[in-house]
């Protein structure tokens, strides 16, 4: 079923549908090359591979600045100049500070925060500012902590709700904490603050997944790493909301919250995080559900960017 014809309630491989939502070349080669034609791959050059994908939306909204070249036949945007990490930083960060100062509507917001872009290798070629990390479609590392509690009536969650004035997913249901990783930001460093955290928190792995469309559910790539971390809280401890992000804070079941999810109340990306969390202590499982493989596969997807 195609996904815009489905409506609450989701299931659970729907809700990992709705996110990993990137086709699959494996499995139809001529569809995928179809989807691409929306897209131009971002290239730098001296490298080889992709580093990104490009929704054409970008392409023709932006003036790309003489360092740049289009191939439009070959769906091609290369970055021609800049030989060393600070100048490749530089030059792309100059071309997204044009393109926010001259009002261009793909652009209308400046994170003021860098994140790093890599080869498939693990080189750090640059660092762009958070805005270009959707426009150029790279792998975005992220880092998410389910909070739980154990009480007499089983597991439940602390779930914040996000704040109206959010500009994406405003009063949705989010994860209990977390961000994106910024530049030289190690994954713990984006949650461990208080001794309570750093002794008490679990590394789970990592989420990955690929969307076809933004935070705003605009056409885009959207390459995403998630690393799970998860901590018991005792129960007299109640996490702390003061960043005006967060509208309010509930500790729900685990049935409260799965109705959530399946009714589509919970921010998109963050069903795969719960998933996950389900998953792993076993609320989820063969014997409930018979699309398990499938959805655990889909939280793990291989990120390999190649031409196609």
């Amino acid at each position: 079923m195609a996904q815009e014809t489905w409506q609450p309630p989701f299931s659970n491989l729907q809700l990992v549908e709705r996110v990993d939502s990137w086709p699959y070349f494996t499995k139809d080669p001529d569809a995928y090359r179809r989807h691409m034609q929306d897209y131009h791959y971002f290239l730098i050059d001296g490298y080889e591979k992709p580093f990104g994908y490009v929704h054409n939306r970008f392409i023709s909204a932006i003036t790309w600045p003489e360092y740049w070249k289009i191939d439009p036949d070959k769906r091609l945007l290369t970055l021609t100049t800049g030989s060393d990490f600070e100048s490749r930083r530089r030059l792309v960060n100059d071309t997204l500070r044009e393109a926010h100062k001259s009002s261009v509507s793909v652009v209308s917001r400046w994170a003021n925060e860098e994140f790093p872009v890599y080869t498939s290798t693990g080189e750090h070629v640059l660092n762009l500012d958070g805005c270009g990390v959707d426009l150029f479609g790279i792998v975005n590392y992220s880092v998410h902590l389910t909070g739980w509690v154990m009480t007499a009536d089983g597991i439940k969650i602390w779930v914040p709700r996000r704040a109206l004035t959010k500009m994406s997913f405003p009063g949705m249901l989010d994860n209990t904490v977390g961000g994106s990783l910024a530049a030289g930001e190690n994954p713990i460093d984006g949650i461990v603050r208080p001794e309570y955290t750093r002794s008490n928190i679990k590394a789970c792995g990592t989420n990955s997944f690929h969307l076809t469309v933004d935070d705003m559910l605009q056409p885009a790539c959207q390459l995403q790493v998630q690393y799970l971390y998860e901590m018991e809280l005792r129960q007299d401890i109640v996490p702390r909301v003061g960043d005006g992000e967060v509208g309010e804070l509930n500790l729900l079941s685990l049935n409260e919250l799965r109705d959530a999810m399946k009714n589509g109340e919970v921010k998109l990306t963050c069903n795969m995080t719960y998933l996950a969390f389900l998953i792993r202590h076993g609320y989820i499982t063969a014997e409930n559900e018979p699309e398990l493989v499938q959805i655990s596969s889909r939280l793990h997807r291989h990120h390999d960017l190649f031409i196609a």
